[in-house]
């Protein structure tokens, strides 16, 4: 059952840093200095019969066709329904028909992406009734379908899909909770592939991404028996995951909450984005933990520190050239105050951006893509004006009039 907004990172925060009272601060403002000629613009769709939206994701296949995945609920008691998605084609973003939802299911889709314009892939999970893997895919028939997908059940929450590699791969959670579960789509078939060996007490892949058909990273955090939860980095070398130390994460823990591969490059390049914290009493700073990948290993990379009772978290990133990624998250006081966070590389460093913040109480950007340089689309949620549940937020950076 939907009771309350979803944001995955955040809600993370107590456990990481072992149980500390955080308290309630004004928000510092987050200086500006976004690529010259271009701004942060932003909306918040209804969409009819279902006051409570969330998007999670988002994915371009070119700058005039994109999709975004999340939730939609009647009410914020909704235990049935199908998942949310948007399509942005004809200079428009529209609401399209997800797959039927099963009698006493609640479909809810976190992740999204493509090989083609007729050819993209959205996961999830399903919850009542019928709990588990939840897999969407749009084809030349101009409908969503669910797709079945091998054991283990669990949660999914992030699919990546290369056109230039002909590969997907789609990561989540078991059903416990205790170990990563990733799916890979070769020759039109879904297989299940063993990550690996993990002890933990709770495990979550929060994104996945290929730099080439035999190098990609999932990312995510992984809770021990005992002690904080710790950011978690695996790569695939085209035979096996083997884990990936994660650099720069203080002694409080941390977790990674996306990641983004530049293809075709000369040299290799990934990027993951997530929060991470320092051990202590009182008033405890977040800060955003932003790595580099290089094709061997992580280097932690300089981005806007927080304060104490200031708590920025990078949720997604994406890059459309190696001197242009944008990182988009939150920022605020707590789980009742936050305002939406965007922050741009500009091929040596990373700097806060002006970008609104269109509701109320919490609001977070969740997911990026940026089919150019110059274009990008940001998609999350806030609190209704009514304050009675929550509401999407599309926000879009694109050259300034």
């Amino acid at each position: 059952m939907h009771t309350e907004l979803r944001f995955p990172v955040l809600a993370l925060t107590a456990s990481l840093l072992g149980g500390w009272l955080l308290a309630a601060t004004p928000t510092a403002a987050v200086p500006a200095r976004q690529g010259a000629g271009t701004v942060w613009s932003a909306s918040t769709p209804s969409v009819q019969g279902a006051p409570v939206t969330s998007l999670v994701a988002v994915t371009c296949v070119t700058v005039s066709d994109c999709w975004a995945v999340g939730d939609r609920f009647r009410s914020s008691a909704s235990d049935s329904g199908p998942a949310l998605i948007e399509h942005y084609v004809s200079g428009k973003w529209h609401p399209v028909t997800a797959a039927p939802a099963q009698e006493g299911t609640l479909d809810e889709l976190s992740g999204i992406s493509c090989l083609s314009v007729t050819n993209c892939w959205a996961v999830g999970t399903r919850s009542g009734s019928h709990r588990g893997n939840l897999l969407e895919h749009y084809g030349t028939q101009g409908r969503w379908e669910v797709v079945d997908t091998p054991a283990p059940q669990g949660e999914l929450y992030a699919v990546a899909c290369e056109a230039a590699i002909d590969q997907c791969w789609a990561v989540g959670s078991s059903s416990d909770f205790r170990r990563l579960i990733t799916f890979r789509l070769l020759a039109g078939a879904w297989r299940f592939v063993r990550s690996s060996p993990l002890a933990a007490s709770f495990v979550q892949a929060n994104g996945v991404a290929c730099a080439t058909k035999d190098d990609c990273l999932l990312v995510g955090f992984a809770t021990p028996a005992r002690g904080t939860g710790n950011a978690l980095a695996e790569r695939w070398n085209g035979r096996a995951w083997s884990r990936v130390t994660v650099a720069g994460e203080l002694v409080g823990g941390g977790s990674l909450a996306g990641v983004d591969c530049r293809m075709a490059s000369s040299t290799t390049t990934c990027w993951a984005v997530g929060q991470t914290v320092a051990r202590g009493s009182g008033l405890i700073a977040v800060h955003p933990l932003v790595e580099r990948w290089n094709g061997s290993s992580f280097t932690s990379v300089h981005s806007q520190a927080g304060t104490a009772g200031n708590y920025p978290e990078l949720k997604a990133v994406a890059c459309a050239a190696a001197n242009a990624c944008q990182a988009v998250g939150s920022r605020g006081s707590g789980e009742d105050e936050a305002l939406v966070l965007t922050e741009g590389w500009n091929g040596s460093s990373w700097s806060g951006e002006t970008s609104p913040s269109p509701l109320y109480g919490f609001q977070a950007l969740t997911g990026v893509a940026c089919p150019t340089a110059g274009d990008c689309w940001a998609v999350g949620e806030g609190l209704n004006h009514s304050g009675s549940g929550s509401r999407m937020i599309i926000e879009h950076l694109s050259p300034s009039s």
